[in-house]
């Protein structure tokens, strides 16, 4: 995406979510807070520089005053969709009385919807004294400070968190829909939510490669032309020179981490220390208290998801960091799955489409995509799935027209449309029944006492 493009999407997302938020509290839904907290942990981790940044929920249910901290960077938030001074004041007394500041040194409050103009500085001193330095103008931020601090952010890293944004605005509508009034007739609302399973062991061996070798060798023998790479690229051409494209792996402070024994991968054998193999429980690696840890456990999914669907037909985007499917054979000008809901039908996932102006010529490929972000919760991980598109000229690089396109043809798609790609992408995925990650089927949020119930669905709605 353009610089202007993302600027605008960033705009239109911000003010989607406050107003979502607004219209929450407007109806009394005022623990919508609940339901965002986790969802503004990553954005809040890039904006303030905060790489263990958590859920201070995680640790102690409800912990009074505050929502999210990094206890290593000693800074705290709430988020609240009360905008008051009294909201203010309550927060600041609790976080006194509790002696927070022993372990924090800044308190943010996130207002997810507009801040007042002012807050009386005066009325916070009372509470705050000499224990805790507390200002208005600096400390009480909205959606609008952080959209200013994001845009401040080079390109790349605002397209990051416009997909954070974006997932934000999923997990809003799921929340609504939890908690729409009951009628005479059940409310089911589909997610695009599905649980997935995984093997219970990490193999971990420390690497050898040496990266000046790998790169000189990739140089003359792959005509690899790049000047600088850090490890993760190293460790794929050293794959590449010993003639495996494998991806399920992750690698993370100087060791290698697979699913896959690694008497079975000799490829990736060849670039480890042997004397150093380790076999770790999975959950030693989600479950740690260092978020590194289960970031790196994230990584391993995607790169062990990329080596499963591959062999499917189903590449992935590094520049847009997205799934997507391609073409069986070169030859092949249009692609259609079958999938079954209430009824089988089929579904283009890839075709070729031909200039209006030069018939009979290419002027692009259309490719369905998805991304795929990994949540645990309930005990269990689940997948939240994505839709998207991808335009292509040559079936792997993106087309210079490539946004216009894909926003165009969302504009095209209602709610009912997304969903449906959402149920086909799901169906395709959990078809993959023997393999290392299985995806189950999609979940459906029913509504009943406002609490959360998880049904899995075998059929369309």
């Amino acid at each position: 995406m353009d610089a202007l493009t993302v600027e605008n999407e960033l705009r239109e997302a911000v003010s989607r979510i406050v107003s979502q938020v607004e219209l929450a509290s407007k109806q009394g839904r005022l623990d919508i807070n609940l339901a965002m907290e986790d969802a503004f942990i990553p954005i809040l981790k890039e904006l303030f520089h905060l790489q263990k940044l958590h859920n201070l929920n995680a640790k102690q249910k409800n912990y009074p005053g505050i929502d999210l901290g990094d206890e290593y960077d000693r800074v705290a938030f709430q988020v609240t969709a009360t905008t008051d001074l009294e909201k203010v004041k309550k927060t600041l007394s609790i976080f006194v009385d509790k002696n927070y500041q022993s372990n924090f040194d800044e308190l943010f409050i996130l207002m997810l919807v507009g801040k007042q103009k002012s807050y009386s500085q005066q009325a916070i001193d009372k509470i705050t004294g000499e224990k805790f330095n507390f200002i208005a103008k600096t400390h009480i931020i909205d959606c609008g400070d952080i959209l200013s601090k994001v845009t401040e952010l080079r390109v790349t890293a605002q397209r990051r968190i416009l997909h954070e944004f974006k997932l934000i605005l999923g997990e809003i509508d799921v929340y609504l829909a939890l908690r729409e009034p009951k009628t005479d007739v059940p409310v089911v609302f589909t997610s695009n939510i599905a649980p997935i399973t995984f093997p219970s062991k990490v193999f971990i061996a420390e690497t050898t490669i040496v990266k000046k070798d790998v790169l000189s060798r990739a140089k003359s023998e792959l005509e690899y032309k790049g000047r600088k790479s850090d490890m993760h690229m190293c460790i794929r051409l050293a794959l590449e020179l010993e003639g495996s494209k494998f991806t399920g792996w992750a690698f993370h402070d100087g060791k290698i981490f697979t699913f896959e024994d690694f008497e079975v991968q000799s490829a990736l054998k060849s670039l480890i220390d042997v004397g150093t193999i380790e076999e770790v429980d999975s959950d030693e690696l989600y479950n740690s208290e260092y978020v590194e840890y289960e970031n790196v456990f994230k990584s391993l999914l995607q790169g062990q998801i990329r080596e499963q669907l591959i062999h499917h037909n189903v590449n992935f985007d590094m520049y847009e960091k997205q799934f997507y499917f391609n073409k069986e054979d070169e030859k092949q000008t249009h692609r259609k799955e079958t999938w079954k809901g209430m009824k089988t039908a089929h579904r283009t996932v890839f075709e070729r489409v031909d200039s209006k102006k030069e018939p009979g010529s290419l002027a692009h490929y259309k490719h369905l995509s998805f991304q795929l972000r990994f949540i645990h919760t309930m005990g269990q991980y689940h997948t939240l799935i994505v839709p998207s598109w991808l335009y292509t000229y040559n079936s792997y690089r993106r087309i210079r027209f490539h946004d216009k396109l894909v926003t165009k043809q969302k504009r095209l798609e209602n709610n009912q449309a997304v969903r449906n790609l959402t149920r086909f992408i799901a169906f395709f995925l959990s078809q993959m029944t023997h393999q290392e990650i299985k995806f189950g089927s999609l979940i459906q949020l029913v509504p009943e006492n406002i609490t959360e119930e998880l049904i899995d669905i075998d059929e369309e709605e």
